[in-house]
C-alpha cells in the first residue's frame, strides 16, 4: 500500500516540465532554439522531419519556419531527448497553433512515420499530398531519411566529369571572409547568355561531395553573388574543387584553387 504513492510521486517528477522561451535561432525547418531562464535549449520539432538544407525545399521550409516562430514566445512541450542530445518537442506558437502541425500541414514538413504513431500527423500529410502544397508539388519528392541515405552513400563527383559550357560559369570564391566563415562565404557567377537563367534545381558540388543548393535567378549578361549562408558545403581554407551542376546534372563549370591562395577578405576570381 506503502509502494504506489511511491512509484506514483516518482513518475511525476520525472515528467519533463512544460516551459516558455524565446526563440532566438532556426537551424533548419525542424530544428530551432529557445532561451529559457537565460538557457538556451535546442529543440527537434518531435514528429517530423523537415526536408535537408541541401536538398529541395530545405531553405523554402527553414523560412517558414523562421516566418512562424522566430524571435516569438513559444510553448515547449517536451517529449524526450534524441540521440544528439536535443530536446524532442511539440512546439505551441503564440496564436496556440502548433508549429509541428502547421509545418506537415503547409507541405514543409513530411510526418516522420517511423518514429511518429501521431494520427493528426499523419492525416495533415495526406490533406497537403493531395493539394500539391509546398513539396508536394514535386513529382517525386524525396523523404529527408532517404535523402540522408543517399548522401551517406554518395560517391563524390569525378574530378575529371566533363565540363558543358553553356555560358553560365564560376568567376569568383571568397573562401576565407573576414571574420567567421561559416554563414558567410560567398560564390559569384556569371550569365553571359542571352537569356534570364533560374537557378532553381542547380547546385555546387565540391571535391568531397558536399552540395549546396542555388536558388534566384540572373540575368542576361550579369552576374550574382550568392551568400551560402546555409554550410552544407563549405569552402575549404586548404583548397578545394567546385563544380556547378544544372538542374539535369550536368556540369557546367569548374573551378580549383589552393591553399597559397586563400587570404582573409580576400576573393579568389578566375577567367570568364
Amino acid at each position: 500500500m506503502i509502494v504506489k504513492p511511491f512509484i506514483l510521486l516518482l513518475l511525476i517528477a520525472t515528467t519533463p516540465d512544460t516551459v516558455t522561451g524565446k526563440v532566438t535561432a532556426v537551424t533548419d525547418g525542424d530544428s530551432i532554439k529557445v532561451l529559457h531562464d537565460k538557457t538556451e535549449i535546442t529543440i527537434r520539432l518531435e514528429g517530423i522531419d523537415c526536408p535537408e538544407l541541401g536538398q529541395a525545399h530545405g531553405r523554402q521550409a527553414k523560412n517558414r519556419t523562421s516566418k512562424l516562430c522566430f524571435g516569438k514566445v513559444v510553448t515547449i512541450e517536451p517529449k524526450g531527448k534524441d540521440r544528439y542530445g536535443r530536446t524532442l518537442a511539440e512546439v505551441v506558437l503564440p496564436n496556440s497553433m502548433s508549429l509541428n502541425q502547421e509545418l506537415v500541414r503547409t507541405g514543409y514538413a513530411w510526418w516522420f512515420r517511423k518514429y511518429s504513431d501521431d494520427k493528426t500527423l499523419k492525416q495533415l500529410e495526406a490533406e497537403a499530398k493531395a493539394k500539391k502544397l509546398g513539396l508536394w508539388s514535386d513529382a517525386k519528392p524525396v523523404a529527408p531519411w532517404d535523402w540522408r541515405d543517399q548522401k551517406r552513400t554518395l560517391k563524390p563527383l569525378p574530378i575529371n566529369v566533363e565540363i558543358v559550357s553553356n555560358g553560365v560559369s564560376i568567376i569568383a570564391l571568397l573562401p576565407n571572409p573576414a571574420g567567421k566563415d561559416a554563414g558567410h562565404e560567398k560564390v559569384i557567377l556569371s550569365n553571359s547568355t542571352k537569356t534570364i537563367l533560374d537557378l532553381d534545381g542547380w547546385k555546387l558540388i565540391d571535391k568531397a561531395g558536399n552540395v549546396f543548393l542555388l536558388s534566384g535567378k540572373i540575368g542576361p549578361g550579369l552576374s550574382l553573388e550568392v551568400t551560402m549562408t546555409d554550410p552544407t558545403m563549405p569552402l575549404n581554407n586548404d583548397g578545394d574543387t567546385v563544380t556547378l551542376v544544372d538542374r539535369d546534372k550536368i556540369a557546367r563549370s569548374r573551378v580549383n584553387y589552393h591553399k597559397s591562395q586563400v587570404r582573409s577578405g580576400l576573393v579568389i576570381r578566375f577567367a570568364k
